[in-house]
C-alpha cells in the first residue's frame, strides 16, 4: 500500500492539542507519515474556512469538525474535500449496531401534527451559511409557514451574537432544543445539525440545503406536509461518520475514513 503524507491544518485552541496527538497517533499506525513542511499527499483541515482554500488550490482535503450525534464534542466527523453534507463520507451500514450502543435508540416519529413549526436558527456567519441570506430565511420560512396556519417559533442559535433584526412573524423561544423539538409538530432548518437532533427524536423535519446531515430523512419544501421516511439506514451511517479520540488515536477512525478517499490515497 502506498505510503502516505498528510498535513495537519488547524488552530491549537481548545481541543485543538488533543485532537493534534491523536491524529498523529492514529496515521503512524497506518504509516501515514504527518509532515510539517512542503506539500502532502493529503490535509487535514479543522473545518471548511481552512479547507475550502486548499481545495481550490487543487488538494485532497479530509475535512474535520465536530459530530453529529451525541456529545458533539466528544466526537469529531470526518469528510473529504466538502463541508457536512457536501463530503464525501465512508458509507458503512452495519444494522444500527454502532448508532444503539454509542447514541441510543432513534424515537419514534411523532404521528400526529399538533404543535407549532419551529424554525431553528444559525450562526450567521458560520461557513455552513456563506453566501446565504440567512435572516431573510427565517423571515420566507416563517411568512410561508403562518400562510399555511401553522403556529411559528423561533430558536435562536445559542452561540449567534446578538439579537437578530427578524422582520418575520414568529414568537422567540428559549429552553433547550430538545425542550424546543418536544412541543414541535415540524422543524424547520436551513441545514443546521439542530435537523439532525430532530430527525433522532422523531420530530419530522424540513431541510432546505443539502449540506445538512439530516437532509436525507427531511422533506426539502416550506410546502410540503410533515414527512417520516424510513431512518434506520440513515441513523447507523451517520454513527460511522464521527470517531471519538481514542478510535482516532488507535488507527480505527482512519481504516474507515480511508475507505471514502480519492481513489490515488487508496492505493
Amino acid at each position: 500500500m502506498k505510503k502516505l503524507r498528510a498535513k495537519l491544518v488547524f488552530a491549537l485552541g481548545k481541543n485543538g492539542g488533543q485532537t493534534l496527538r491523536a491524529l498523529t497517533s492514529g496515521f503512524r499506525r497506518h504509516g501515514v507519515e504527518v509532515v510539517q513542511g512542503g506539500e502532502a499527499d493529503f490535509y487535514v483541515a479543522w473545518g471548511w474556512r481552512r479547507g475550502q482554500p486548499l481545495r481550490a488550490a487543487g488538494r485532497e482535503v479530509l475535512v474535520i469538525e465536530r459530530g453529529y450525534l451525541g456529545d458533539r464534542k466528544q466526537y469529531t466527523s470526518f469528510g473529504w474535500n466538502g463541508l457536512n453534507g457536501r463530503a464525501a463520507f465512508a458509507e458503512i451500514n452495519d444494522g444500527g449496531v454502532r448508532a444503539r450502543q454509542l447514541f441510543g435508540e432513534l424515537r419514534p416519529w411523532r404521528t400526529h401534527d399538533a404543535g407549532y413549526a419551529l424554525v431553528l436558527g444559525q450562526v450567521t456567519k458560520d461557513t455552513a451559511v456563506r453566501g446565504a441570506d440567512i435572516v431573510g430565511w427565517y423571515a420566507q420560512a416563517a411568512d410561508v409557514l403562518g400562510t399555511r396556519g401553522w403556529e411559528v417559533r423561533f430558536r435562536a442559535h445559542p452561540l449567534e451574537p446578538g439579537p437578530l433584526p427578524l422582520a418575520m412573524r414568529a414568537r422567540s423561544i428559549g429552553g433547550t432544543l430538545g425542550q424546543a423539538l418536544h412541543r414541535a409538530a415540524l422543524a424547520v432548518t436551513f441545514n443546521s445539525n439542530s435537523g439532525v437532533d430532530a430527525a433522532v427524536l422523531g420530530t419530522p423535519l424540513v431541510a432546505l440545503d443539502p449540506g445538512s446531515m439530516a437532509w436525507e430523512v427531511a422533506a426539502h419544501d416550506l410546502e410540503a406536509p410533515p414527512q417520516r421516511p424510513e431512518r434506520a439506514a440513515w441513523y447507523s451511517r451517520l454513527a460511522w461518520k464521527q470517531f471519538s479520540y481514542d478510535e482516532i488515536s488507535s488507527g480505527q477512525a482512519w481504516e474507515v475514513v480511508r475507505q471514502a478517499a480519492p481513489e490515488a490515497l487508496r492505493g
